[in-house]
Parts: structure tokens; sequence; C-alpha cells
């Protein structure tokens, strides 16, 4: 593993089924190590570990490939909702993300969405506003 700046080339396609996109993996063995795309670290923490008492903060966010697929999804939803060009009743559509306790893809998740919301074209997205836990980040 190595360390470099900029965004790391990515390792597997998706492909689209019904409304949404799947990793496009063929077969995979379930105990081999998933690849991971990056790590994400921040000295203060990410959002979602900043109220757990008694917990230190969580500084990786590691990016997985169920982790860009989220991504890849809310950033196609914001492709369609800018070059909509203001039509009538045009607004971004409503997702939920739904994680298993423990396994931290859902931390993940928020995390890496976080960061990619806050790199967006500034022209298109003037505001992010992210709510953890009853906590604003």
């Amino acid at each position: 593993m190595e360390v470099r700046e900029g965004e790391p080339p990515q390792s597997w396609t998706y492909k689209k089924v019904g409304r949404t996109l799947e990793k496009n993996d063929g077969v995979e063995q379930s105990d081999a190590p998933r690849p991971r795309l990056m790590v994400l670290t921040s000295d203060k923490g990410w959002p979602c570990s900043w109220n757990r008492k008694g917990v230190e903060f969580t500084r990786d966010c590691y990016v997985n490939c169920e982790v860009e697929r989220v991504w890849q999804i809310v950033k196609k939803d914001l492709t369609a909702w800018f070059n909509s060009n203001g039509k009538a009743g045009s607004s971004p559509k409503r997702r939920v993300l739904i994680g298993t306790p423990g396994i931290g893809n859902s931390m993940a998740a928020g995390s890496y969405l976080l960061y990619q919301l806050l790199h967006y074209d500034v022209e298109k997205l003037q505001m992010v506003v992210s709510f953890v836990g009853g906590v604003k980040a």
C-alpha cells in the first residue's frame, strides 16, 4: 500500500440493474479481502464519531466498492437534477441508506458522501449540510 495525492484509478466497474447500479464482479470468493479504492483520513475525525461518548474519533474512512457505488448513485442523481435546467417540479431524488451496525460501510458511505459533496462543483452545489445522530457537521 502506498500514499498518493489525488484520486486513484477505479479497480471495478458497475452495471445498471433496474434503477440502480451493482458492482460488475462476476464471482468473488467471500473470504477474500475486499479491495479498497482509498482511505480518507481526517485529523478532526469524521462527523459520525463526534457524539460517541468514551470513544475516540474515527479518523479513517475506508472507501470500498459498496461505498463508491453509493456516491455513483448520488452523483448520477445530481447530474440529472442539474441538467434539468430548472424544469417545474425538478428536485433531487430522496435516497435512504440502510446499513448493518458494526460493519462500518454506512459510516464510510456517509463520510465519503460528505467528502465528495464538499468537493463537488461549487457553481452547481453551493451548500452542503450534513446531520449525523443529532450533530450538525
